[in-house]
């Protein structure tokens, strides 16, 4: 516990002393929100990996001058689930009661920087692109947060250099990220997105190495024609989401241990173009990434024989995500996009994601009832045995300014080859307290 308050302490620190520097020349600003969850597994045979939390960010945020802004967040993750494995934590409030602390973004923006057209932005920062609802696949500047299988769509901010230049309607942007950031994984649930195969293997990651040559860059020119918002980008950088490289079998067939792997973050480049409109009221977007991946080769050792499979092919694969949505008469929202590829997907091993989500606000707007559902394809000649599916019903209370309470149910499944159907086990009820201040 000394060490978590040391953390928070140091962490207050470095947010609250800018604030009362320029207490004398700006006002500061101070928000966040408080996210209460609490989850039920539906199934008998659940998946242990139990990770539910809850979230509590504390935001500050000054400006000086009109040059000059200031940024920082603290996220506090409160877990629902004791981490207790023997008789020795219950004397640990930490076991109990986990905890994490971590600075979620602290940045520096500049305006006017070197030329009036011209705004720099320094720090631990997230860079949002892509114009989909959540589903974005030019989205690869900040690396993936999948800690809550409920909500994988949520990003890490990284540390980053950013440059804008507004050129009359054009805008250019440049970004450089010095390090490499891999995936947050669920704990206990790796096998939910990177699949089990080497569940039972001693396994290790290598990441990029820490120089000049390995940090990642990008650039994306954006502009507007005719009510069409659109963009082009290009990314250099690496995957966040690890391939196997290195699978050496155990010489002894009586050892519980199969063997050692060895994990790695390939090396992509990314070509992005991504739109925007409305037409008579119907909302249209649409983004699609052009990935280059350097080949991967995956070295297998095995009853003293030594070969090598490619993993990942150098040829170009392409994923997008098409969307569109439409308030009916009566108040009925419809949101639907059609997703090629998810997140953890390479190559020519591609499925469809057909994600819908229909909403209605009832009683003076103080409650919404929204059903959202997905389905997926894997293979189209046979969809009979390659489907998956979910089904996500929500009840909001909105009442009051500032408050949301919610009620639903994350239910999917489908055959076991697919995505979804490997979460079969990941059915949950929640409780959701959102109030924001």
């Amino acid at each position: 516990m000394g060490k978590i308050k040391f953390i928070l302490i140091v962490i207050l620190a470095l947010i609250l002393s800018p604030l009362s520097f320029y207490k004398i020349y700006a006002q500061p600003k101070i928000g966040g929100f408080l996210q209460l969850d609490k989850r039920f597994y539906i199934n008998d045979n659940a998946l242990p990996f139990d990770d539910f939390y809850n979230r509590f960010r504390f935001e500050t945020s000054i400006s000086p001058n009109d040059k000059l802004y200031l940024f920082s967040s603290v996220d506090f993750r409160f877990y629902d689930v004791a981490r207790v494995d023997e008789l020795n934590d219950l004397e640990n409030i930490n076991q109990l009661f986990p905890t994490n602390i971590s600075l979620w973004e602290a940045y520096v923006s500049v305006y006017g920087f070197l030329f009036d057209d011209l705004d720099l932005k320094i720090g631990k920062q997230r860079i949002s692109w892509g114009t989909a609802d959540k589903l974005n696949q030019t989205d690869n500047l900040n690396s993936k947060d999948f800690s809550d299988i409920y909500n994988f769509t949520e990003k890490i901010p990284s540390w980053a250099v950013k440059l804008s230049y507004y050129l009359g309607d054009y805008n250019l942007t440049a970004v450089w990220l010095p390090n490499f950031e891999p995936v947050l994984l669920p704990r206990n649930g790796t096998s939910l997105f990177l699949g089990d195969a080497l569940a039972s293997f001693k396994d290790s990651v290598v990441l990029p190495a820490s120089k000049l040559s390995s940090s990642m860059f990008a650039f994306k020119l954006s502009s507007n024609l005719a009510g069409w918002d659109y963009s082009f980008s290009y990314f250099n950088g690496y995957d966040d989401i690890p391939i196997l490289t290195s699978l050496i079998y155990n010489s002894n067939p009586g050892s519980s241990n199969p063997g050692k792997a060895e994990l790695s973050f390939p090396k992509i480049q990314v070509i992005g173009a991504d739109f925007s409109t409305e037409i008579s009221g119907i909302g249209f977007w649409g983004e699609g990434a052009l990935i280059i991946p350097d080949e991967v080769v995956t070295y297998i050792s095995a009853i003293g024989m030594n070969y090598q499979t490619v993993a990942l092919d150098d040829k170009p694969y392409f994923k997008f995500t098409l969307g569109s949505d439409y308030t009916f008469p009566g108040g009925y929202y419809l949101n639907f996009q059609w997703m090629h590829g998810f997140f953890t997907e390479r190559g020519s091993a591609l499925n469809d994601y057909f994600f819908a989500r229909l909403e209605k606000v009832l009683f003076n707007d103080q409650l919404k009832i929204a059903l959202g559902g997905v389905l997926e394809v894997d293979k189209w000649d046979n969809v009979n045995e390659n489907y998956g599916y979910g089904f996500f019903p929500e009840l909001t209370y909105q009442g009051i300014d500032n408050l949301e309470i919610a009620v639903g149910t994350f239910l999917v499944g489908g055959k076991p080859a697919t995505l979804l159907g490997s979460w079969n086990d990941a059915n949950q009820a929640y409780l959701r307290v959102k109030v924001i201040f």
